[in-house]
């Protein structure tokens, strides 16, 4: 089974493609990623991302599960475990659904977390970041420490709305609102819904093996 068309739609739409050339090694700063942008529970939030061409996603989360939803059909739960987040990534047009833990991401050629998948940020928590004395969508700008990207953070919600990079926009939030259901019961109904329209799963842990070697 090709597992790429998930693998790639999710590296695509990731802040690691947009924002990894930040230095992982700037100088000391007064603020850092971590002081500004926090990740979020029982909120729902829908925006696009602008590559190529523009995509929409949803994220909505719960203390213990998010599904991410993106324009294209594909899907990633994350549930939070005992140990560690498990993920499921879902691809509704090749009904495909991989099964990985956060220790065992790495196999399938992705190395998002939780933090970075609710935060819509991936960047480490310590990357410095320069208040602007602008202002832009009624929330605080900041530049990335020795990178062309700027973002703009809703400082009551502590979360990124609108992503800039060598002055064009790269990601967009446009609408944030409280989380309303029961987030688990809608992720347990979707992996249901899956099995019994008979996609192929393929359990990561399982059948490429356990992260020892």
């Amino acid at each position: 089974m090709k597992i790429y068309s998930i693998v790639n739609t999710v590296t695509l739409f990731s802040w690691l493609a947009i924002l990894c050339a930040s230095s992982a090694y700037a100088s000391p700063a007064l603020l850092s990623i971590g002081d500004i942008v926090k990740p979020p529970v029982n909120i729902s939030i829908s925006g696009y991302y602008y590559s190529n061409r523009q995509k929409s996603f949803s994220l909505d989360v719960s203390q213990d599960s998010f599904v991410k939803v993106y324009g294209d059909g594909v899907s990633i739960v994350g549930i939070k475990g005992k140990d560690a987040p498990v993920y499921y990534l879902i691809n509704a047009n090749k009904k495909t659904v991989l099964k990985v833990s956060q220790v065992n991401i790495y196999r399938i050629g992705q190395f998002f977390s939780w933090n970075t998948m609710t935060t819509l940020l991936d960047l480490p928590a310590t990357t410095d970041v320069i208040p602007l004395s602008k202002r832009k969508d009624d929330c605080m700008m900041y530049s990335v420490a020795r990178s062309d990207v700027e973002l703009c953070v809703d400082g009551k919600q502590q979360i990124p709305i609108h992503i800039v990079k060598n002055g064009i926009t790269v990601a967009r939030v446009m609408s944030v609102k409280p989380l309303s259901g029961n987030l688990k019961a809608r992720v347990d109904a979707m992996i249901l819904e899956c099995r019994q329209q008979h996609y192929n799963f393929l359990d990561v842990d399982s059948d490429i093996g356990p992260a020892s070697d």
